[in-house]
């Protein structure tokens, strides 16, 4: 199974513009805490600046790229009202994050089956794959102990395959 990595803005609450932090910089032109929806987000949570971005001073936001965790995190809280409730936006929040590294964790281990590891390890890799693509495509939030394993798993096998790469 290979995963979808392409965002979906339209069925997403702008985690990106929400959960996460960024400085002003050469990146972005204002600060903006962790949590805290950015200035330039709508009633809707929709950016009001998206075809101005890079103009405006936001190469960061044009950068950046959730690779699919804002729709899946999204999905889980669809019923929830995290708008209001500080507590479930929390855990959204914590949600998208383990989404996120799930997602790129997932991208790299599909972009290892490039390379030349033997079957072994290929069917290793695999499984590894197997186990994320489940968990990240469960829709449930109680996943982060399991992810959170697996993911460790995975840095582990990952590092593992680098004597190999350099022989």
């Amino acid at each position: 199974m290979n995963a979808d990595f392409s965002a979906q803005c339209d069925k997403c609450f702008a985690l990106c513009c929400t959960a996460l932090a960024f400085s002003r910089g050469s990146q972005f032109a204002h600060d903006k805490a962790a949590g805290q929806p950015c200035h330039n987000l709508d009633a809707a949570f929709r950016c009001t600046i998206h075809a101005r971005r890079e103009e405006l001073g936001y190469e960061g936001c044009e950068a950046f790229d959730c690779l699919g965790a804002g729709q899946r995190a999204s999905a889980i809280f669809a019923g929830e009202n995290w708008r209001r409730d500080p507590t479930i936006a929390r855990r959204l929040y914590a949600s998208f994050s383990l989404l996120l590294r799930v997602q790129e964790m997932r991208r790299a281990l599909e972009t290892a089956a490039d390379l030349e590891i033997g079957r072994t390890l290929h069917e290793r890799r695999l499984a590894l794959l197997d186990t994320l693509n489940a968990q990240g495509e469960s829709l449930r939030e109680d996943i982060s102990d399991e992810a959170s394993a697996t993911l460790k798993e995975c840095r582990a096998f990952l590092k593992s395959l680098a004597p190999l790469l350099s022989a």
